[in-house]
Parts: C-alpha cells; sequence; structure tokens
C-alpha cells in the first residue's frame, strides 16, 4: 500500500511541478495544463483508471491550495530545518527560498504531500524522504493551518465540492434504451425521474443508487456523485463518455446537421468533437458529412485518432495534426465547403474549480483577474496574471476571425471554460466589432443560465450567450456563443461548391426555426423575440401537454389564460425528448 500510495505522490508532484515550470508553452512544443495531464497518465498506462479521481484530486488541490500550503509550512519552521534534522535523503527545503525569505518555487513533492495532510484525506502514505519528514509534523502542521484560521488569516474551511458523474451517450456506438438497460443491469441503478430543475441543489440531490436525466440537455444522464466509471465496459467500448456536463454545452450549441462539413480548431482530447460525431449520427436522414479535428501537438494528436477509433467515428472523423491557423480558408482551398466551425481554445481555466475545492472558495463570474497580486483567482496552473489572460483573450479573437474567413461557413460555436468577461463577452463583442458577415446567436435557447446582466456594454449580446456555474448549473463555469452568417452574406463563388450547398441550404432553414434574435454591432439595445402570429384555433396538444412539436410553425394558437413565456420549437423539441425519455 505505502508503495503505490509513493507511485502516486511521485506521478502527481511531476504533474505538479510541470505546471509550475515556466517551460513547454511555445507553439511547437504547448504546455499542457493538469487536467490533460491527468488524462494521459490515465490512458498510457501510468496511473490505473480506479485511482484516476485520487490522482486528480492531489494535483488540482495542490495546485489550487498552494499559497495556503506555503504559508503553513512556513509558519510551522519546515524551510528553517537545517540539512541534519532532515531525514536521509531529503532535499533542503530552503532551496525553495529567495534572499528575502519569501518562496520562489516549493519543492512540488512538498506541495503534494502537504496537500494530503491538511486539506486532502488527512493520511500520510508513502516511503520518500519528503513523506516521512511531513508525517513527523503532521500534528504541528494541522495545529498551525487551524491557528491560522481562527485568527482571520486564512479563509475557514470550504467543504470539497461533490459533483455528480455525468455521462454523455455516444449514438454512433450504442441508444438510450442500451445505456439505460446497463445502468440497470449492471451497476444496479435505478431511474428515479427526472430533476425538478438544474441547478446544483436539483442535481446534486441523485441518491445512492439511482439515476436520472439532465433536465435540460440530451443525451446526458446523472449518476451519484463519486460513482467510478473508470472500469466500466461501456466506458472502455467507447459507447457511453465520461464527460462534463458544461463541456457537452458547445456541440449542442453548434448543433450540426448529419451532412454538414466541420472543423474542430483545437480538438484533443476529442470530448467536443466526438460529441458533434454523436449528434450528426443520431440525426442520421442521409449521407455523413465530415469532421477535421486539428491539434498541433504529437502527444495528443496520437490520443486524438485513438479515441476517434475507440469511439467508431472514423469513416467521418479525421485527426488532422497541425495548427488550425495555418489552415487555408481562402476560397476554392481545401476547406472551401466548411459549414459548421468548433472553437475550444486555450483559455485560463479560471471555471473548473468547481471539481475539486477544498479548503479555497470558487472563482465567481463576476471575477477578473487580479491586477496587483499578479494571480487569477483560484486558478491552478492556468495563466499566472491578467497580462497572460489579455493574450489569451487576444488569441482567441484571431481564431474565430481566422474561421470566419472560410467561404461557405454558416455557423461557429465559441466556448471557454473561463469565467472571466475577458475571454468571455469581451471576446464576442471584438469579434462582432471586427467582421460584419456573422451575428451572434441565440445558443441553446432551453438553457437557463444566459450572460452576464449587470454589464451595461453586454446588455446585447447577454440573452444569446450561455454560461455555467457550479451554483446555478452544477457543473463547473462555463461559456458558450454562436455565431451564425447574415443571410446573404456568402463570399463571392462559394455558392458554386455543390457540396457544401446542400449544407448550407439546411443552416438557413434551421437558423429561421431558430428564436429570431437579430444583433448589429453598432447597438447595444437590449434585443427582443420576433412577434408571434394570433391564430384563430387553439392548438388541442398544447392545451392539453403545454407544448406543441410543432412550435412557432403551429397553424394553430398556443396562447393560454396567463402571459406564456417566448419559447421556439427548439425548447418544444427538447421538452418532448426529455418527457419521452422520462416515460420510456
Amino acid at each position: 500500500m505505502a508503495d503505490t500510495a509513493q507511485k502516486l505522490i511521485a506521478l502527481a508532484a511531476t504533474i505538479v511541478e510541470n505546471v509550475l515550470s515556466d517551460g513547454g508553452d511555445s507553439k511547437s512544443n504547448p504546455k499542457m495544463g493538469a487536467r490533460n495531464q491527468v488524462y494521459y497518465a490515465s490512458i498510457n498506462g501510468e496511473c490505473p483508471k480506479s485511482l484516476v479521481p485520487m490522482l486528480t484530486a492531489m494535483v488540482s488541490g495542490a495546485l489550487k491550495s498552494k499559497k495556503t500550503l506555503i504559508k503553513c509550512a512556513k509558519d510551522d519552521g519546515l524551510f528553517d530545518l537545517r540539512e541534519s534534522a532532515l531525514p536521509d535523503g531529503c532535499p533542503a527545503l530552503s532551496d525553495g527560498l529567495t534572499l528575502n525569505g519569501q518562496i520562489r518555487r516549493p519543492n512540488a513533492e512538498l506541495l503534494v504531500v502537504l496537500y494530503e495532510v491538511l486539506l486532502g484525506s488527512r493520511r500520510v502514505r508513502g516511503t520518500s524522504p519528503i513523506v516521512k519528514l511531513v508525517k513527523s509534523r503532521k500534528a504541528s502542521l494541522q495545529k498551525t493551518l487551524a491557528r491560522r484560521r481562527q485568527s482571520g488569516e486564512e479563509k475557514q474551511h470550504v467543504e470539497r465540492i461533490k459533483m455528480p458523474r455525468f455521462v454523455r451517450i455516444n449514438h454512433i456506438k450504442t441508444s438510450n434504451s442500451e445505456v439505460r438497460s446497463h445502468f440497470e443491469r449492471e451497476l444496479r441503478l435505478k431511474f428515479q425521474g427526472k430533476p425538478d430543475s438544474s441547478t446544483a441543489t436539483g442535481l446534486s440531490g441523485v441518491p445512492k443508487g439511482k439515476y436520472t436525466i439532465d433536465p435540460v440537455l440530451p443525451d446526458i444522464f446523472i449518476l451519484p456523485a463519486g460513482t467510478n466509471l473508470h472500469t466500466d465496459k461501456m466506458v472502455d467500448d467507447g459507447a457511453i463518455v465520461l464527460q462534463d456536463r458544461s463541456s457537452c454545452l458547445t456541440a449542442i450549441a453548434l448543433d450540426p446537421p448529419p451532412d454538414a462539413i466541420c472543423i474542430d480548431t483545437c480538438a484533443s482530447p476529442g470530448n467536443k468533437t466526438l460529441h458533434m460525431a454523436s449528434l450528426m449520427m443520431k440525426n442520421k436522414s442521409k449521407p455523413l458529412g465530415k469532421i477535421t479535428a486539428f491539434e498541433r501537438d504529437p502527444t495528443r494528436l496520437g490520443t486524438l485518432s485513438r479515441r476517434i477509433g475507440e469511439q467508431g467515428a472514423s469513416s467521418f472523423v479525421e485527426a488532422r495534426g497541425g495548427d488550425f491557423m495555418d489552415a487555408d480558408v481562402s476560397e476554392g482551398g481545401e476547406f472551401n465547403d466548411v459549414t459548421h466551425v468548433l472553437v475550444d481554445p486555450s483559455c485560463s481555466g479560471s471555471g473548473l474549480a468547481a471539481d475539486s475545492a477544498t479548503g479555497s472558495a470558487l472563482a465567481s463570474e463576476y471575477d477578473q483577474p487580479s491586477v496587483n497580486s499578479g494571480t487569477l483567482a483560484v486558478v491552478g496552473g492556468g495563466a499566472s496574471d491578467s497580462q497572460k489572460v489579455s493574450n489569451l483573450a487576444k488569441a482567441q479573437v484571431e481564431i474565430l476571425l481566422h474561421a470566419m474567413r472560410l467561404p461557405n461557413l454558416q455557423v461557429v460555436a465559441y466556448s471557454t471554460c473561463s469565467v472571466f468577461r475577458e475571454e468571455n463577452e469581451d471576446v464576442v463583442l471584438e469579434v462582432l466589432r471586427r467582421q460584419s458577415r456573422f451575428r451572434c446567436a441565440r445558443a441553446i435557447p432551453s438553457w437557463p443560465h444566459r450572460g452576464l446582466d449587470n454589464v451595461p456594454e453586454f446588455a446585447a449580446i447577454s440573452p444569446l450567450v450561455c454560461r455555467a456555474t457550479y451554483e446555478k448549473d452544477g457543473t463547473n463555469g462555463f461559456f458558450v456563443a454562436r455565431f451564425e452568417r447574415i443571410t446573404g452574406e456568402l463570399e463571392v463563388g462559394a455558392r458554386s461548391s455543390t457540396t457544401s450547398s446542400k449544407s448550407v441550404k439546411k443552416s438557413k432553414n434551421k437558423n429561421k426555426k431558430r428564436d429570431a434574435y437579430e444583433l448589429s454591432t453598432s447597438s447595444t439595445t437590449a434585443l427582443t423575440p420576433p412577434p408571434k402570429k394570433v391564430k384563430k384555433d387553439p392548438c388541442a396538444q398544447f392545451t392539453k401537454r403545454g407544448f406543441c412539436k410543432f412550435g412557432p410553425k403551429c397553424r394553430f394558437s398556443h396562447e393560454t389564460s396567463s402571459a406564456a413565456t417566448y419559447k421556439d420549437d427548439v425548447d418544444d423539441l427538447m421538452e418532448e425528448w426529455n418527457i419521452i425519455n422520462e416515460m420510456g
């Protein structure tokens, strides 16, 4: 047991060290975030799948609680110990100190072990000299933390957030009924009905031995927090995918038809790419289109290619090595026929605090990168100061503008796992300012949480974009925007493409069905939905069930005795999907 624990500590320390180091962020060798490193450690066999949750907690906890851990160690005198007082083979901890006594960069293994002792499992297991040192001072370190909290120097302990387990169906390999049968037969789970709300309280209330469906998003099942599916047969076969609820928003916002020609600009490890593929297969009514998934890192490209094969998408999804910014987006070029693009670029990761916030507070969607302290709130291993967030935002804008030069492009979905406005609403406004071919359209009309609503300059786009936070949506912080080409704005000569014209026509028809909000880049007034036509006779289906599958196109009246909330047919279809699945 001690040897296994030490291997896990060493792996966690390696990942923490990689994140804290300054290297590896060049274009040819992009820096890999903590979550990606944990993921690759699991699929490459470095970490047994059953221990992935523990490794994730150790890495993210050590990074996010770094300041608290260092202050406790310093107050306890760890950095003042002479070499003679250290266990044999223990590195000199004072090497991390600058001349004025400040911590330059602490020993990564020390951070991991301190996290386990003070904020994690509270147990010390392992065999290294650092483990022995911390174990000998365990009681003293814990008293130091308690004293700092009592004096107000540290925030009081925040219980670890335990989000439910979200599972997405892969329609290329399985179906809704097969997954439900698997849960009930193999996992001994019972269906408890659809949650009353999509809030954190509503979603976290899935008791042990039960499962349910997402109240808003299709094809998403919700299992109790702590459910370990890393060794599940359907997961190994690629039939179901362990994917956070917020991460599923991007492909749903893009909503590609089966024959769409798509690009994922920043694809690996491929969850969003393969979610697109699943949606296209689910709605298949004609020959499938194609998805080109760009990944510039060779290691991650190999993982992406393997996952595409595992999930059965090799026939229409291609993993392409290289940077999307180098792709030919000119008329008549290789990607002339592309109609849909997903842009989920590198970001600060400030929304990812929800999965293991122990001893620290969550980042708020109204937070901003700190200018005075030079750090980001609750961000571990991402950008380290406000200037880096600004640089990330500039790169995000350029990727979107590059994609929008594609001559037959109809729809772009943009997302980040950040809560900062600089990477979200500000990026949308900048893109709208710098081009006039695309407008911001309403993304996922049934999603209740929209953009920042107390910022005057965002008044026009707030009703159109989507946000997610743990407090409101029971998931990690996220942002999604949908851009649609303005009618009649096809590039000269683009209509000559036979392959793309069908998808273009279908996209236009689908866009007409969507909530028809228009956005003018020169206006910041709030947008209102189009007026509904009044029909003479009441709709029997609407009167009986509260919705109609024909939505706004129904020739009968949908009026009720009280004022009704405006919905489009996408809302109605989503509600119908949920009702059918709850009953069957």
